[in-house]
């Protein structure tokens, strides 16, 4: 869990490098600069890089998850015990902490903003888009007080009054995450649901504790316990409510095949006349001094002499190759023109069974798997390692389903998820290359 490990590693830089921060900001301030620069590039470029790096390391920092951890922890240094021994350690250094954190936002939020606006434009995400921008409205001039040279110039109250808005920002930070992340977990990513979890439950318990905190302040002790089993009755109720509402749900998608049509050249070529086929073939079966006869020939010879009276026996004593000459003799064009049986397996372009095939999507590789029974494409599943799979689960649920009808690897694109969708359509083919016979 990427944002279980940023709290780890943003927590451990503000208690071990918060001294150094405060004394020395500028080159922290470079060094997140120079983060979130590498952040749009590698956002808005495909660089091949190793499934890991891109997953465990790039991500922490173009899905702006460890940017994420430095304001839970600046917003849980207002929210801990006053006097406590943790709240002086972290509490001097809360404005550059602010200050790094914001940086590392901007380089989130530029990179991802400008991969997927375009995609926000086509698919009217207004709720995201509304959030992101009121995130950034708020987080700028928060940022710029936060300096401070421009700190010392303005009024204590005013600074406070200010930076109020923080709250807002606060709140705001778990919504845009879940509205990012909320389908990818209802389509089955337990991973994702866990993470939202734990999103929600240190913002949620960042909020208890802060309004907790400010209940205490008010020095009315004879309420106290009440209001703190109602503050804590509502984070379970909101975690309990949340895990509901994501929780993956089970989607049984039934797709219906067209029968093939059946061909009925074949049934031109088949005799009616039982018993006399079978006569024939027991004179054949008599004969061992000759080759076997294909069924279906000496059917149609028999249907082009039934007009014959065939009220006399055959002769015992003549050989009935002879009498096969004979029948062939008088019937010639018509034995030539018998057209021979298909072979049922040589018609069948692929082999049954599960075929796996991969191929490189937009920073990552695409795996699919393709179940073929009885020369028709019965399901196909996919994953990838690509580091923002948003685009892959918009391109998957369009093109997997377009590939199971048309019964082809070649579909149209998803729209605004071309890379991921080309990835998917490029893995299939070569699976279909692997199942050919």
């Amino acid at each position: 869990m990427l944002f279980a490990i940023s709290l780890l590693i943003a927590g451990a830089f503000s208690v071990f490098c918060g001294k150094a921060l405060r004394k020395h900001p500028a080159p922290f301030y470079l060094t997140a600069a120079v983060l979130s620069t590498g952040t749009v590039i590698l956002a808005n470029t495909r660089i091949s890089m190793p499934a890991f790096v891109q997953q465990n390391v790039i991500a922490l920092f173009t899905k702006g998850i460890l940017a994420a951890a430095f304001w839970a922890v600046v917003m849980w240094t207002g929210a801990l015990p006053n006097g406590s021994s943790l709240m002086k350690k972290l509490m001097p250094q809360r404005g550059q902490l602010s200050i790094f954190a914001a940086i590392l936002t901007l380089g989130h939020a530029a990179g991802l903003g400008i991969s997927m606006f375009p995609r926000w434009l086509k698919k009217a995400d207004a709720l995201n888009l509304t959030v992101c921008i009121v995130l950034m409205l708020i987080m700028l001039p928060l940022t710029v007080i936060s300096v401070q040279k421009i700190r010392r110039k303005m009024k204590a109250k005013t600074w406070k009054s200010v930076q109020r808005w923080a709250y807002l920002f606060y709140a705001l930070i778990p919504v845009h995450v879940i509205a990012l992340n909320i389908v990818k977990a209802r389509s089955g990513r337990k991973d994702v649901l866990l993470s939202l979890m734990l999103y929600l439950a240190v913002f949620l318990g960042y909020a208890v504790c802060r309004v907790y905190k400010w209940y205490l302040l008010k020095k009315k002790p004879e309420r106290l316990i009440g209001m703190k089993f109602a503050l804590w009755a509502a984070f379970l109720a909101g975690i309990a409510v949340f895990t509901a509402a994501a929780f993956p749900q089970e989607q049984i998608q039934t797709v219906q095949y067209a029968e093939p049509a059946v061909q009925e050249e074949s049934s031109q070529n088949t005799v009616t006349d039982a018993p006399v086929t079978e006569a024939v073939s027991a004179s054949l079966t008599d004969e061992t001094d000759t080759a076997p006869i294909r069924t279906e020939t000496v059917t149609t010879e028999v249907a082009a002499t039934t007009a014959a009276p065939a009220e006399e026996p055959a002769d015992a004593e003549e050989p009935a190759d002879s009498t096969a000459e004979t029948e062939q003799s008088s019937q010639p064009e018509a034995a030539e023109e018998v057209p021979q049986a298909a072979d049922p397996q040589s018609a069948r372009r692929y082999q049954d069974g599960t075929f796996t095939a991969k191929a490189y999507g937009y920073d990552g590789d695409i795996t699919v798997h393709v179940t073929i029974q009885n020369d028709t494409i019965t399901d196909i599943t996919a994953e990838t390692e690509e580091s923002d799979d948003s685009y892959f689960l918009d391109a998957k649920s369009a093109v997997i389903s377009a590939i199971i009808r048309s019964q082809a690897a070649d579909v149209d694109a998803c729209s605004g998820a071309t890379y991921s969708s080309n990835g998917i359509m490029a893995a299939v083919r070569t699976a279909l290359e692997q199942a050919g016979i």
